[in-house]
């Protein structure tokens, strides 16, 4: 499917609804219940954006709580799952001062909370967590089929650059769980909950944060230690083979995409002078190019803004610097975990990235 489906005219918007209508296969979304909030929608209007998404998402939410005061526990199941996606779809592009913006707040947590009645309708054993993490705690969720506490297989979702836990279920978890699997989300670093509610930001050596989630995903005794696989979505293609240098423990790992160097990946639109002036410390015209930049693309403005918040940054300058770090050059021989690497056809964030994680590869891969 063409990515500027929704919005021909912007890519962004378009991409996100078509993120949001993907969803529909498990429950988060329909798709002419999309179409329809498109429609109303102009696109480049961040205005418009929430507004609608987040009507949508109110509407969703009344249909679930009346289903469930009348005992229709699917409907409701479902309702709150598409508010649950909703809403997180409307908050999306508000990132221009996150931590102080009470709607950005609000409809973040009305996701999380429409995310957590859904599960308690859902025909799964669901568990809210909190895994051990250096002097604090990751907010995490584990789902598993039944409730008979047996070891059973499992995987564990590892988000990117602007996932939630929640939206993993969406992504892998029900279709983990309809083939047999547990199911255990984090937000880490930079992510979810662990960036709104700990201000704990991204960081480069992922392994730090990855291997106490598996640390407490062996602690359980429903989780099979021999069958145990860590699946790294878009940035968390980079965290989880980052982590998998150090961490062995994963029988697999399924990354989707393979990225080798996300800072290259987040680098590939700029100039090559803007990108030797940032290395030079031209701090305040290389601030200035990238506020040009911002001011005629949604997707950039959005990337930057997303970046500062996430990585704990002041500038875009800052931002461009620190995403160097991340990149598996010089590392990629140390991953002995065999991995599955996918590449999206149309990717437009990681093009190329997955290919060259796979050229670097020793262990045992399969593109």
């Amino acid at each position: 499917m063409n990515i500027n489906c929704f919005f021909k005219s912007n890519k962004t918007f378009s991409y996100e609804a078509l993120r949001a209508a993907g969803y529909s296969n498990y429950g988060g979304a329909d798709i002419a219940e999309v179409v329809a909030i498109c429609s109303k929608i102009r696109p480049g209007n961040e205005d418009d954006w929430v507004r609608e998404w987040q009507k949508a998402a109110k509407r969703a939410l009344s249909q679930a709580e009346h289903s469930s005061s009348v005992r229709n526990n699917e409907s409701a199941h479902h309702g709150y799952l598409r508010a649950s996606n909703y809403f997180r779809t409307a908050e999306f592009f508000r990132r221009e001062n996150v931590d102080k913006d009470e709607l950005s707040r609000s409809l973040y947590e009305g996701s999380e909370n429409c995310f957590e009645k859904a599960m308690a309708l859902s025909p799964f054993t669901y568990e809210s967590v909190a895994i051990p993490y250096e002097e604090t705690t990751l907010p995490g969720y584990f789902v598993r089929a039944d409730s008979t506490m047996q070891p059973c297989r499992t995987i564990i979702f590892n988000g990117g650059y602007d996932s939630t836990m929640s939206e993993g279920w969406f992504a892998i978890g029900a279709a983990a769980l309809a083939r047999g699997y547990n199911f255990l989300a984090f937000d880490g670093p930079g992510q979810g909950a662990a960036i709104r509610k700990q201000h704990l930001y991204f960081r480069p050596d992922w392994e730090h944060v990855l291997s106490p989630v598996i640390d407490y995903a062996l602690t359980r005794n429903d989780v099979d230690a021999k069958a145990v696989a860590v699946f790294g979505w878009s940035m968390g293609g980079y965290l989880v083979a980052r982590a998998a240098t150090q961490e062995h423990r994963a029988q697999v790992l399924i990354l989707d995409d393979g990225v080798l160097d996300f800072g290259s990946a987040f680098r590939a639109e700029q100039p090559y002078f803007v990108q030797r002036l940032v290395d030079l410390g031209y701090d305040s015209l290389c601030d200035w190019l990238f506020s040009i930049a911002a001011s005629l693309s949604t997707g950039i403005r959005w990337a930057l803004l997303n970046g500062k918040w996430t990585f704990g940054l002041q500038s875009a300058s800052q931002l461009a610097r620190a995403t160097k770090e991340y990149t598996l050059k010089g590392r990629s021989q140390d991953i002995a975990t065999p991995c599955l690497i996918l590449d999206a056809e149309n990717d437009h964030f990681l093009k190329g990235q997955p290919e060259l994680l796979r050229a670097s590869l020793t262990c045992e891969n399969k593109f």
